[in-house]
C-alpha cells in the first residue's frame, strides 16, 4: 500500500500503491519489478488490456491472456459447437454472402430462392443460435439478388449486393441498424452500367464505406469502386480501378482497408487461365502502388481474398491447376513491395483446397478454407494459422465432418476472441447456409 499521514491531525490513509487501469481486477506491478514477485504489489502482466491477467483463458488474439510470458502458447482455433447450426430456411439453393459481429450479435446475409433469388438476413446470438424473428428477406422479392458482404462500423452495418430489379445486374448498398433492419434512405444503386455489375466486395476505412465490384460497361470486365459516407451518401462518381488489356477481364475483387488507403486483389484472365493481381489506392481511390502480379499466369489462380495485418496486406487465393492445388498466399506492403512471395499455406496432398477466407491477428493470420483431402464425399472446412511471413504455426485443423460439401466460408471475430463462420453446406441434400464457431 501507499500510506500517507497528516502530522497535524494524526490522520492516516492507506491506498493501493499500484493501479488497475484496465479494470480486470488485477493490479500492475510497481515499476522495475516483475509481476507476481514479492514486493511487486501487483501481478497483472499487461495493465493496458483487460484480456490479460493471471489465470486467464489463452485465446488466439495476440495477447498473453494467462500472463505466463508467452503470447497464445501455440494455441489454435478449434470448433466450439458440437455441430453447425442451419441458418437458411426452405430457400434452397442458398449460399453465404456476408457475416459481421456488432458486439451483441452476428448479422448473417445470404442468398436463397423461392421463385427467384433473394438476399436474406438472420441475426445470430453469441452462442450461435438464431435470434427472432429469424430469416427475413431484405431485397425486392424475386429480384435475382446475390452477394451480401456486410461490415459493422460501431453503430450500424453497411451491406452491398447485386440484383437485376432494373433489368441488368446492378450493385446496391444499404445501411442496417443494430437489429439488421434497413434504415431510412433504403437501397442506394451504385452502378449504371451496360451488362453485368457483379461480385461486389465491401470494406470500411474508418470514415467511409468502399464497395468494389466488376462490371462490363466498357465491353469487358473491369473493376470499379464507390465512396460512401457513414450516412449512406455517395461521394462523387464511380471510380475505375483497372483497365483491361489483351482481351483479359478483371474479375472477383477483394478489398481491405490499410493504414493510408485500401488494398484490392483480383483475378485477371480468360476462360482457361487466370492470374492474381494486387494494387493499393488512397482514400480518394487514387493509385498508391503499381499493379503487382502475384502469379505467373501459367495456372488458373482465382478468387483472391485480402486482409490488412498490422503493417502489410495478406493476399490468398486458390489455384485450380497448380501443383499442389492448394491455398496460396503472399504479403505486400502499402507501396506495392512483395514482402513474402507466394507460397502454399495448405497441404492437400494430391487433392484440392479452395475458397480461402482470412482473419488478421496482428502477428499472424488465420486462414479458413475448403478441402477434399479426406474424400468425405465432398469438401470439408479446414483452418490453419500462419505467421506474418506465412510460415505455418499450427497443424491444419479440420472443422466440419458432414457428408458432401462444406464450402465458401466467411469468418468474423465474435465475442471473447471466438470466430464465427458462415458457409454453404450440402449435408441435407440441398445447398443450405450453416453457422459454426471456433475458439
Amino acid at each position: 500500500t501507499r500510506d500517507a499521514c497528516e502530522s497535524a491531525t494524526g490522520t492516516c490513509t492507506y491506498g493501493p500503491s499500484t493501479l488497475d487501469t484496465d479494470g480486470d481486477g488485477f493490479r500492475a506491478a510497481l515499476p522495475g519489478t516483475i509481476p507476481g514477485e514479492p514486493l511487486a504489489c501487483g501481478d497483472d502482466c499487461d495493465d493496458t488490456s483487460a484480456a490479460a491477467f493471471p489465470g486467464g483463458r489463452e485465446i488466439c488474439d495476440g495477447v498473453d491472456n494467462d500472463c505466463d510470458g508467452t503470447v497464445d502458447n501455440g494455441a489454435r482455433f478449434v470448433p466450439i459447437d458440437a455441430d453447425a447450426t442451419r441458418i437458411s430456411g426452405d430457400i434452397a439453393p442458398a449460399g453465404a454472402g456476408g457475416l459481421a459481429w456488432s458486439g451483441a450479435s452476428y448479422a448473417a446475409l445470404y442468398t436463397g430462392t423461392t421463385q427467384g433469388f433473394n438476399l436474406y438476413r438472420t441475426m445470430i446470438r453469441a452462442d450461435g443460435e438464431p435470434l427472432p424473428p429469424g430469416e427475413e428477406i431484405i431485397t425486392p422479392r424475386n429480384g435475382d439478388a446475390s452477394g451480401g458482404p456486410i461490415v459493422w462500423v460501431g453503430d450500424r452495418y453497411g451491406a452491398a449486393w447485386q440484383d437485376r430489379r432494373d433489368g441488368d445486374y446492378e450493385v446496391y448498398f444499404s445501411l442496417l441498424d443494430a437489429d439488421g433492419k434497413k434504415v431510412e434512405g433504403g437501397d442506394r444503386r451504385l452502378s449504371s452500367a451496360f451488362g453485368f455489375s457483379v461480385n461486389v466486395a465491401l470494406t470500411w476505412n474508418g470514415a467511409e464505406f468502399i464497395p468494389v465490384w466488376q462490371d462490363e460497361r466498357n465491353g469487358i470486365f473491369d473493376l470499379f469502386a464507390q465512396r460512401i459516407d457513414i450516412d449512406g451518401n455517395l461521394i462523387g462518381e464511380n471510380v475505375q480501378l483497372t483497365e483491361a488489356s489483351n482481351g483479359l477481364g478483371n474479375e472477383a475483387p477483394a478489398a481491405a482497408a490499410g493504414q493510408s488507403g485500401i488494398g484490392v486483389a483480383w483475378s485477371t484472365g480468360d476462360a482457361t487461365t487466370h492470374f492474381i493481381q494486387f494494387r493499393t489506392f488512397s482514400a480518394e481511390l487514387e493509385p498508391i502502388s503499381e499493379v503487382v502480379t502475384l502469379t505467373n499466369g501459367q495456372t488458373d489462380a482465382v478468387y483472391p481474398t485480402v486482409v490488412w495485418n498490422r503493417d502489410r496486406y495478406v493476399v490468398a487465393w486458390f489455384d485450380k491447376s497448380a501443383d499442389p492445388r492448394a491455398i496460396y498466399a503472399a504479403t505486400v506492403s502499402e507501396d506495392g513491395q512483395v514482402i513474402a512471395p507466394p507460397r502454399a499455406i495448405s497441404n492437400p496432398g494430391p487433392f484440392r483446397s479452395r475458397y480461402p477466407h482470412l482473419r488478421a491477428l496482428g502477428d499472424r493470420v488465420l486462414a479458413i478454407y475448403s478441402d477434399d483431402r479426406d474424400q468425405n464425399d465432398g469438401y470439408e472446412l479446414y483452418a490453419v494459422t500462419v505467421s506474418a511471413d506465412l510460415v505455418p504455426l499450427s497443424a491444419e485443423q479440420r472443422l466440419t465432418f458432414a457428408p458432401r460439401d462444406s464450402i465458401s466460408p466467411i469468418a468474423t471475430f465474435g465475442p471473447e476472441g471466438d470466430v464465427g463462420i458462415l458457409f454453404r453446406d450440402d449435408r441435407e441434400g440441398e445447398h443450405h447456409v450453416f453457422f459454426t464457431r471456433l475458439g
